[in-house]
């Protein structure tokens, strides 16, 4: 495997994840949508989106993630910079977004969510993924129990343990998250990504864990608000 695949080869799974659980819910062809990938980044997932669908769209704050997005631009995919707060799209302009670990990243939540729902068409979907405050191990950092702790401690955890001056993500729990998207529908697809990760393709992700697979799905539904990462599809209401 070249350099190269090794290091997109993670953004592909979840690309693939992502697409799987869209083919699973959204109501029509997917090769007949318009999708927009907030947050974006180098564009990774955006061009392993855009097979599956009419358009894609990716936008990011960061001017040279773009820019390396743009070089390698799937022939139906375009990329804008902007802030996820402030989409420069016309209302209900597309059929589909993709918010996969973006809303920790941002202060201002509210504001995300309300530009996704503003740019969706009525009855649109969007694939959201981000972090459980209430994880143990904290994903960006790797250091137990760093979401849980007031902010001033969390930052001064940071800096004890030499990874940062600041804690700079700011995730929610599951009733914090699911009361910032009140407005939407929402099927939860986590408990199924740990029942059958093979389909998903985040086998990987499990590791050593992959053993979990065989605990009853009935089991994963009751947890469901304290596992470590969520992965809903959320619908617009008309």
């Amino acid at each position: 495997m070249s350099i190269f695949e090794q290091t997109y080869a993670p953004r592909w799974r979840k690309a693939h994840k992502i697409i799987t659980i869209l083919q699973d819910t959204y109501p029509a062809p997917l090769d007949t949508a318009r999708l927009l990938d907030v947050g974006c980044g180098n564009g990774a997932i955006t061009n392993a989106l855009a097979p599956y669908v009419a358009e894609i769209v990716g936008t990011d704050i960061d001017w040279r993630l773009v820019t390396e997005a743009k070089a390698r631009a799937a022939e139906n995919a375009t990329f804008v910079q902007s802030d996820g707060a402030r989409l420069p799209f016309a209302d209900a302009t597309f059929d589909v977004v993709v918010c996969a670990q973006v809303y920790e990243h941002m202060r201002n939540r509210p504001a995300l969510v309300h530009e996704i729902e503003r740019v969706l068409r009525p009855g649109g979907y969007c694939f959201f993924s981000g972090p459980n405050r209430l994880a143990v191990l904290e994903e960006h950092y790797w250091l137990p129990f760093l979401s849980w702790f007031p902010q001033p401690l969390a930052d001064a955890y940071v800096r004890l343990t030499g990874r940062g001056q600041a804690y700079d993500v700011w995730p929610m729990t599951y009733w914090h998250l699911r009361k910032l998207w009140a407005r939407f529908a929402m099927i939860d697809y986590t408990p199924q990504l740990l029942h059958a990760p093979e389909r998903f393709g985040v086998e990987d992700e499990l590791g050593r864990f992959r053993f979990l697979a065989y605990i009853p799905f009935s089991f994963w539904q009751k947890v469901a608000p304290f596992l470590p990462n969520f992965n809903w599809v959320l619908v617009k209401q008309s």
